[in-house]
């Protein structure tokens, strides 16, 4: 039986249609053969990933309901904005097209993964992709899969011998790290550094590594992509005197597990290479930030030996002035030309401000009832405002005449929405004066 010229279901990412149950006599209770599975809009994504996470391959029997079910397993993966299939053919050489629509990666969420020591990324990549196919390290905001891989992380731990609780975590963007992620950590055990050996370490450079070593030794392992990573804290004093290309390879890592704490003994080779000097600092201006404005707080200038902290502190005012207004995505960089004769290095300073933030929800937790009403009388950035973590943390110390508010310090969580633009603000209040924090 020859179908006819198209039949077409219609599934969109947010519901479910009920257009499989309207289908037309004839179709009602066909059996279908599937000839070619074929995806229209595929993005990034192979054919081979795409009838994976389908569940339907060319030679595939099914009728209408398997294939509302495959259509769904594609919207149930959270990739795609809307997912439609038509079936054209006979119904022994049906031909299924879906018709999908992927998320746009700039829409995703980068994600990391923290301190996975017993695991190297491909074993990472291939754990989740045996839950989801279509997985290349991004993830959409706020999707189902988060607990899924939990669970996939916490399994692959266990074939290695690590019994593990594996959490996960929205992280927004900072000047160091301007990308907002997911980042997926084994939280216990909880994985500190025991030792670092560095092969390459010149006479010179002894000391330096030294200090960035039994810096490193005092922090939890970190090769994610929030916050300072491991390799970061070692290279720091290198970066800061000037070698700009300072890189560790051949890193090894050997973790041992000792009850609920595991530590692990870091192996590499350094290659500092040579140190650079700034030959200029380029920036136009910003509405913002003039370009004068930004000369008068540098901190680095032409011919400073080319340290990353002073650059960044250089940055700072410009990510500053656009965070006081919102910008919680701005991204402030300064864009290296590496001259390798000259060991010499030009910046050309931009910045891309993303979209305001408003507050959408603050929330105050731990609070007495006196407190409590001095806070929703005295804290002035509400519902509708723009963003401003600067106002967080000088709000106790601009605001001592809330009296009832000095006993308490709080540590604050910012819930980004990129999607609209709007953050939930939580404070989290605690007994005893001091500052404010992010958690």
């Amino acid at each position: 039986m020859k179908l006819p010229s198209s039949l077409p279901f219609i599934l969109f990412a947010t519901t479910v249609s009920a257009a499989f149950a309207a289908q037309t006599a004839v179709a009602a209770d066909v059996t279908y053969t599937a000839a070619k599975i074929v995806f229209n809009h595929p993005g990034p994504y192979t054919q081979v990933q795409l009838e994976t996470a389908a569940g339907i391959h060319p030679g595939t029997t099914f009728n209408n309901n398997d294939l509302g079910a495959a259509a769904q397993r594609l919207i149930d993966t959270g990739f795609f904005v809307n997912v439609g299939a038509t079936l054209t053919g006979r119904v022994d050489a049906a031909s299924v097209l879906f018709d999908i629509e992927p998320i746009e990666r700039a829409q995703m969420l980068h994600v990391g993964f923290e301190n996975f020591v017993w695991l190297t990324h491909s074993e990472l990549e291939a754990a989740l992709q045996a839950k989801s196919p279509l997985f290349q390290d991004y993830l959409p905001e706020s999707s189902p899969l988060e607990d899924v891989f939990n669970a996939a992380l916490t399994d692959a731990l266990a074939a290695k011998g690590v019994t593990a609780k594996v959490t996960h975590e929205t992280v927004e963007p900072t000047m160091l790290r301007p990308e907002r992620v997911i980042e997926f950590r084994v939280a216990s055990p909880a994985v500190g550094v025991a030792n670092v050996k560095l092969d390459g370490v010149s006479t010179n450079l002894a000391p330096l590594i030294q200090k960035s070593v039994n810096a490193a030794v005092r922090f939890g392992y970190n090769e994610g992509l929030a916050g300072e990573t491991t390799g970061d804290r070692i290279l720091a004093p290198l970066l800061d005197a000037g070698y700009v290309e300072a890189a560790l390879t051949g890193v090894v890592l050997a973790p041992t597990v000792s009850g609920d704490t595991a530590s692990v003994v870091i192996s590499a080779t350094l290659n500092p290479g040579d140190v650079y000097h700034v030959s200029s600092i380029i920036f136009a201006g910003s509405p913002l930030l003039s370009a004068e404005s930004f000369a008068n707080s540098q901190k680095l200038h032409p011919g400073d030996v080319a340290s990353r902290s002073l650059l960044f502190q250089t940055l700072g005012p410009l990510d500053a002035a656009y965070r006081r207004q919102g910008y919680m995505d701005v991204i402030a960089e300064a864009i290296p030309e590496v001259d390798a004769t000259t060991h010499q290095v030009a910046y050309t300073v931009s910045v891309k401000p993303g979209e305001q933030y408003r507050i959408r929800e603050v929330t105050a937790k731990n609070l007495d009832p006196a407190a409590q009403a001095e806070f929703d009388r005295g804290f002035l950035m509400k519902g509708g405002q723009l963003y401003n973590p600067e106002y967080l943390t000088g709000f106790m110390k601009n605001n001592t005449s809330l009296q009832s508010l000095v006993t308490y310090s709080f540590a604050y969580k910012a819930y980004a929405d990129p999607n609209t633009h709007t953050v939930d603000l939580v404070l989290t209040f605690f007994r005893g004066a001091g500052i404010a924090t992010p958690h």
